[in-house]
């Protein structure tokens, strides 16, 4: 993670892998920060930014259909 910083809401928020246009709001899975909506390969590096979240699968609680 490169810069450590939260959505102006108080929840994380970031992008996953090589998306850096879908924001994603992010959530601690056995300790690392990841996409609420299971977006991303697991190795998928994660960066938080202060944009608000984008994910359409986020902000309605859902999960990210899988390729």
């Amino acid at each position: 993670m490169t810069a450590a910083s939260e959505a102006p809401h108080g929840t994380p928020a970031g992008t996953v892998g090589r998306d850096v246009m879908t924001v994603h709001t992010l959530t601690r899975v056995d300790g690392k920060l990841r996409p609420k909506c299971g977006d991303g390969a697991p190795g998928d590096e994660v960066q938080e930014w202060t944009r608000k979240p984008s994910c359409p699968y986020c902000l309605n609680d859902e999960q990210a259909p899988r390729p």
